[in-house]
């Protein structure tokens, strides 16, 4: 699992550095935004325990807990790059 969440920051952490038009650009969108997936994140232990019974733990791994820590961790780093340009504007 801990392999999965540093595949995940490093996925998303990627997105965010070579996509930066993509995503919420102001602090309030991304605060929301974040906020929304922290949310959306509450029911993933089952949603996972659901599909690791059906279909097995490598395809709950594969197919709902990367891509949900992918985007839990892609909004964070959205959050941060509107922080960053919140606190020095001019700069890129």
């Amino acid at each position: 699992m801990l392999l999965f969440a540093i595949g995940a920051a490093l996925l998303a952490f990627w997105a965010v550095a070579r996509f930066p038009a993509v995503g919420p650009q102001t602090f309030s969108t991304a605060l929301i935004v974040t906020v929304a997936v922290f949310v959306l994140q509450s029911p993933m232990a089952g949603i996972v325990g659901l599909v690791a019974e059906s279909e097995g733990v490598a395809a709950a791994l594969l197919f709902v807990v990367l891509p949900s820590l992918t985007l839990l961790f892609w909004t964070a780093g959205c959050l941060v790059r509107s922080i960053v340009t919140m606190i020095a504007p001019h700069r890129r």
